[in-house]
């Protein structure tokens, strides 16, 4: 008798883990307030405090922010929140009696990563969809001296409303591959915050240091989205977004498909093995 097909797998993990996730899980009582809260704090009180700064008596000029540089903390930091409780979510299935439960409901892990992935992915780009309408509306009525030139409506603003989304959605790829390989929630959020805020800004004190940060992944990524930075993007903005994208699908088929390929082969090797033995 065969089993259920991927997609039915998949569904069924979209599902266990809106199950899991529901109710006063840390994903909503946590996570998600945290994904909001911290860029809206941040970027309303520098924005409060230059502005009160802009009206000071004196000032014979002041610097306007364009659209560009309008919604970098939230970004960098609703992306990262989300993509550490994607690892830290995935890497808890292998520890305790949950690990045991996951092992009869899912046989195939690699349907339940991928699940995980949509599940965490989709919440966390409507979540990014939401937070950049609320800044690039709220910035210009708000601090009109500094931010007045802030435009939802303009290119810049157009491209943050899908790229954004889509470099969250890949980021939480990047998280389930490295709850998928490093099997410790713990461990995994350390790993991610120290290779996006450590690793890819440091890496250019090494030999050669500028050449490696070219292809740093996440740094691309937020330039791709637009985001007014002091890195250009090595790939150009579409081909540094697609660069991440790539990333993210490498890292996931690495660390939660390739295992479980490479097991049944080897299952299905011994058993041949094992029949040829016995004839």
């Amino acid at each position: 008798m065969n089993g259920p097909g991927p997609a039915t797998l998949i569904r069924r993990g979209i599902a266990a883990e809106w199950t899991r996730t529901t109710g006063r899980s840390f994903l909503w009582t946590a996570a998600v307030p945290l994904t909001f809260v911290l860029p809206l704090v941040i970027t309303f009180g520098i924005a409060a405090v230059a502005e009160r700064l802009a009206t000071l008596p004196g000032q014979s000029y002041v610097a306007k922010a364009s659209t560009t540089n309008s919604v970098y903390w939230v970004i960098t930091l609703s992306v990262s929140v989300m993509m550490v409780t994607t690892a830290y979510a995935h890497a808890t299935q292998w520890r305790g009696q949950t690990s045991d439960l996951n092992a009869f409901l899912f046989p195939r892990s690699w349907p339940v990563a991928l699940a995980r992935w949509i599940y965490y992915g989709v919440i966390t780009a409507i979540m990014t969809v939401v937070l950049l309408v609320v800044v690039m509306v709220t910035l210009p009525h708000q601090f009109p001296q500094i931010y007045g030139a802030v435009d939802i409506t303009d290119s810049a603003g157009i491209r943050f409303l899908w790229t954004v989304p889509s470099y969250a959605f890949a980021a939480c790829g990047v998280g389930v591959a490295v709850g998928s390989l490093i099997r410790t929630p713990s461990a995994a959020v350390a790993v991610l915050l120290f290779w996006v805020y450590v690793a890819e800004n440091a890496i250019n004190l090494l030999p050669h240091g500028y050449t490696l940060q070219a292809y740093a992944p996440f740094l691309n990524a937020v330039a791709a989205t637009g985001q007014e930075v002091a890195f250009l993007p090595r790939f150009g903005r579409n081909g540094s977004l697609l660069y991440f994208i790539l990333i993210a699908v490498t890292l996931f088929v690495g660390t939660a498909v390739l295992p479980v390929l490479i097991r049944r082969i080897s299952g299905y090797r011994r058993t041949t093995l094992t029949r040829s033995s016995t004839t």
